[in-house]
């Protein structure tokens, strides 16, 4: 992963009204039941639409292979985030790493796509970074401009910059960002952060009184999009901790919509129509993920695996 914008790929799609509206998928971590009944829900609303997935599609949950189907089924365009670079980087190094150093959740994946790895990788390698395009809102609303460009990314943006100027990194694991210098507010860096390690801090009592100087930095981090003020509207997963989240203009006009909501971890798994402005969501049917133990829940008979 990258500290540059160097050989960022960034796909251009037509404006809406070349064609189909288009339905944004939270991070969906595997969850192939949720995604499925998100889409049978989505179509009573628009019945027809182009899917595109934000990122993070395979690890963490119960069945990457499900999710697979079901983006050829639909011809889904989908973003990179930072787990689908880990697994295509996993994949990449097989036969440099052994396959019992690896985390286990993401042995537990590679067993899960054992049969379907090559297709995977493949598509995992031509996964963009964002797409582009122009919203033609379908709403009338007085003081809406009538179309405004759309950023798809999996995580962030550095406004300072715009989305060519952002670097790899940022897109695909930006939820806080401070300044290098507080005096001169020149340059961006991403605070690193995991919902895992945000989850179990919280739960810690450990750190509350430390003053060392990773809390400090953690004081003066805020989330990227407190920058951004628009014209553009950028939507985007990754951040499941802050859940479904929605910043406008003072017209009402949506600018920042965040649609990861924690499928795997037993939340929902959440859908946006950015054409009419619309977030549509679905319950997990359980817990997928274990925190604490930093693995996926599986049913037994797809606990068995060996070295893939």
């Amino acid at each position: 992963m990258q500290d540059s914008s160097n050989n960022l790929v960034i796909k251009s799609l037509a404006p809406s009204t070349e064609r189909l509206p288009l339905f944004i998928v939270g991070d969906v971590h595997g969850c192939a039941r949720e995604l499925a009944e998100l889409i049978e829900t989505a179509k009573k609303h628009i019945p027809k639409f182009q899917l595109l997935l934000v990122g993070d599609l395979f690890t963490k949950g119960p069945d990457p292979v499900g999710v697979f189907e079901i983006i050829q089924e639909y011809s889904a365009l989908c973003i990179k985030g930072n787990h689908d670079w880990a697994l295509w980087s996993t994949i990449q190094q097989a036969q440099k790493r052994s396959f019992h150093t690896l985390a286990e959740h993401t042995k537990q994946t590679l067993h899960l796509i054992r049969y379907h790895k090559r297709a995977i990788f493949d598509l995992l390698c031509a996964l963009p970074h964002a797409y582009t395009t122009t919203v033609v809102s379908q709403l009338k609303r007085s003081h809406w401009e009538k179309e405004y460009p759309l950023i798809i990314v999996h995580a962030g943006i550095d406004s300072t910059k715009g989305l060519l100027g952002t670097t790899e990194r940022m897109l695909l694991t930006a939820r806080y960002v401070r300044w290098d210098s507080k005096a001169s507010e020149k340059r961006l860096l991403v605070v690193p952060s995991g919902y895992r390690s945000e989850v179990l801090n919280s739960l810690s009592q450990n750190n509350i009184n430390s003053e060392n100087n990773e809390n400090h930095i953690q004081r003066e981090r805020f989330r990227w999009h407190e920058l951004h003020n628009g014209p553009a509207l950028i939507v985007f997963g990754h951040d499941a901790k802050q859940g479904l989240f929605r910043k406008t203009l003072p017209t009402g006009r949506p600018i920042c919509v965040g649609i990861d909501t924690g499928c795997t971890y037993g939340n929902s798994l959440t859908g946006y129509f950015p054409e009419v402005d619309l977030a549509i969501q679905v319950r997990s049917q359980r817990k997928y993920f274990d925190i604490k133990k930093n693995i996926i829940l599986l049913k037994p008979h797809q606990t068995k695996y060996a070295a893939v």
